[in-house]
């Protein structure tokens, strides 16, 4: 059999149970999406879904590379483009974005954010009495997304400078009283 069309059928294969993927995520939680859904979805068997992917977070995974490769083009921008580009494949794909950002509401993550967030409001809100109540969420979240990451960056390698090196070097990148103007 010829190479190239046995290529082409993979790929159609897998764009086919892509877009089933993303449709059913527009209706529903990906947590209650069931492999027979998507592929009744596609109109595939369970058997060739299962030729090419283990389970229904692979299929998303490849799916999300995807979306990455095909629409999120940063090579060579700016940090400012790069932020755009993401805000512009987000508003494409919202329901897709909002689903797999919230759906670990428990998470610990999502807890600190929740907890760390209101605290900082709660402050900022009580030193800032000219900021609109969105201003003072928008830079909520960046301060907490900025804190987070760096804590996932700190633990990903194994913690390699202590905990006073880590806040020094944050208090010199980051401005805290940003929270604050």
């Amino acid at each position: 059999m010829d190479k190239k069309k046995e290529d082409l059928r993979v790929k159609r294969t897998h764009k086919l149970l892509q877009q089933a993927l993303l449709e059913l995520i527009e209706k529903q939680s990906f947590e209650t999406i069931t492999v027979n859904q998507i592929c009744d979805l596609a109109m595939v068997h369970r058997t060739t879904f299962y030729t090419h992917y283990n389970d229904k977070f692979q299929l998303l995974s490849h799916t999300l590379r995807q979306i990455a490769e095909e629409e999120f083009k940063v090579a060579h921008h700016t940090p400012t483009e790069i932020f755009q580009e993401l805000l512009t494949v987000t508003t494409k794909h919202k329901n897709l974005f909002s689903q797999l950002l919230s759906e670990e509401k428990d998470s610990l993550r999502n807890i600190i954010r929740r907890d760390m967030g209101d605290g900082i409001k709660e402050y900022v809100t009580a030193h800032s009495t000219h900021m609109s109540k969105i201003d003072i969420e928008i830079k909520v979240e960046a301060y907490v997304g900025a804190i987070l990451g760096v804590l996932h960056w700190w633990i990903d390698n194994r913690l390699s400078i202590d905990q006073e090196q880590l806040h020094t070097k944050l208090k010199s990148i980051m401005d805290w009283d940003f929270l604050k103007n």
